[in-house]
């Protein structure tokens, strides 16, 4: 039973509590952890970065990505990121090649543009991070490298912790013709850790 006293006090301290909700709330910063409670597991959303290697397998015309100029590229390698530790990819996209099959370079202004591209991060004991890419390869001003590109990616789920999985960021990521491509990739992580 609510007495006289509770119920005073009642309409004293709300309209305090409610005028405290007046004040705004700022967003957290992009670096911060965030966690947030869910009825199976704790999850978080955490910075994510990873550098690796990989080198083409394949580049070739197949029925997947349509008829000539487009290709299909294959690119496997191995690395480290935060939250995986060692892993091994593999990345397929489809390629427009049209810009360097006129006259066998790409020069300024020219692209290869890219789409379809479907990534599977394997860590060592098995889970699986998987991601999405598109857009451009561009000729590079590096003097190491012949391309770059730099264009956003998006965590699409994965396999045992990686589960449900969501995030994405942006490659930042240089071709060597023949030789390999590095990747450093940047962005964030919300998963489940103790899956």
């Amino acid at each position: 039973m609510i007495t006289t006293r509770r119920l005073t006090a009642c309409f004293i301290a709300c309209p305090l509590a409610l005028a405290a909700c007046d004040e705004p709330l700022s967003p957290p910063s992009s670096s911060a952890v965030q966690v947030s409670v869910s009825s199976d597991a704790r999850q978080v959303t955490v910075p994510f970065e990873s550098h690796f290697f990989t080198t083409e397998t394949t580049l070739a015309p197949d029925p997947v990505c349509g008829a000539l100029p487009r290709l299909l590229n294959i690119q496997e390698g191995s690395g480290e990121a935060t939250h995986l530790g060692r892993f091994s990819i593999r990345i397929s996209f489809c390629v427009d090649a049209t810009d360097i099959l006129d006259d066998g370079q790409l020069t300024e202004g020219e692209s290869l543009p890219y789409d379809g591209g479907v990534g599977v991060f394997t860590a060592a004991n098995g889970d699986e991070l998987h991601i999405t890419i598109a857009g451009a390869v561009l000729p590079s001003d590096h003097p190491d490298f012949d391309f770059e590109f730099d264009d956003p990616y998006v965590v699409t789920g994965g396999t045992g912790r990686f589960a449900g999985a969501t995030g994405g960021g942006t490659s930042n990521s240089f071709v060597r013709l023949g030789v390999a491509t590095t990747h450093n990739w940047a962005g964030s992580l919300t998963f489940r850790p103790g899956r």
